[in-house]
């Protein structure tokens, strides 16, 4: 529970207690000397019954207000989970594509690029157009291992349309150009 919500329930419960006792207070105080203190004792009963009443209510509403909230935030979790996953999916499947851009995406799942674009930094914590970058660079390291393919074809082969700047980015990711990853990779292994 946050800092907040725990100040609520206990200013709640604070409430609660304090209408119950003057409930009880009522209830002993009925020294009745004439009918109109008599009449008086039991409306404040009354009234403090009804405050009571409404506050209990006022609290079950709450908890299934939070309750139904706790679903929508799942169900919203849900639905972001699998936008994710056809976005992936979308990505895996044109990554050698050097026109795959944001705009196809955004077509093939039918939302608005910067709800696309919010929602999707929101979950994986990075653009979209790095995360392709990444996921290009991670495909290109498979390759560079697993085949005997020159730089410029494995740039292609990943959506990168200039060897040049494949070998760029490739460095800026890894510190290393591409033959110097390979050679270093095939030598420990």
């Amino acid at each position: 529970m946050k800092k907040n919500e725990l100040l609520k329930l206990g200013f709640k419960s604070f409430i609660l207690l304090l209408l119950s006792a003057t409930i009880i207070e009522s209830i002993y105080i009925i020294n009745v000397e004439n009918r109109e203190d008599y009449i008086y004792n039991i409306y404040l009963i009354v009234l403090q019954l009804l405050i009571l009443i409404s506050l209990m209510t006022y609290l079950f509403f709450y908890r299934k207000v939070k309750e139904e909230k706790a679903l929508i935030q799942e169900r919203t979790q849900q639905k972001e989970d699998e936008l994710i996953l056809k976005i992936d999916e979308i990505i895996q499947s044109k990554l050698s594509d050097s026109e795959f851009n944001v705009v196809e995406i955004e077509k093939a799942i039918g939302v608005s690029r910067p709800v696309l674009l919010n929602r999707f930094k929101r979950v994986k914590g990075t653009t979209l157009v790095n995360y392709i970058k990444k996921e290009r660079l991670k495909k290109a390291e498979e390759l560079l291992l697993s085949s005997s393919d020159n730089i410029s074809e494995i740039a292609y082969k990943v959506g990168f349309s200039d060897p040049k700047y494949f070998s760029k980015v490739f460095r800026q990711d890894k510190e290393l150009t591409p033959t110097e990853y390979r050679r270093q990779k095939q030598f420990i292994e």
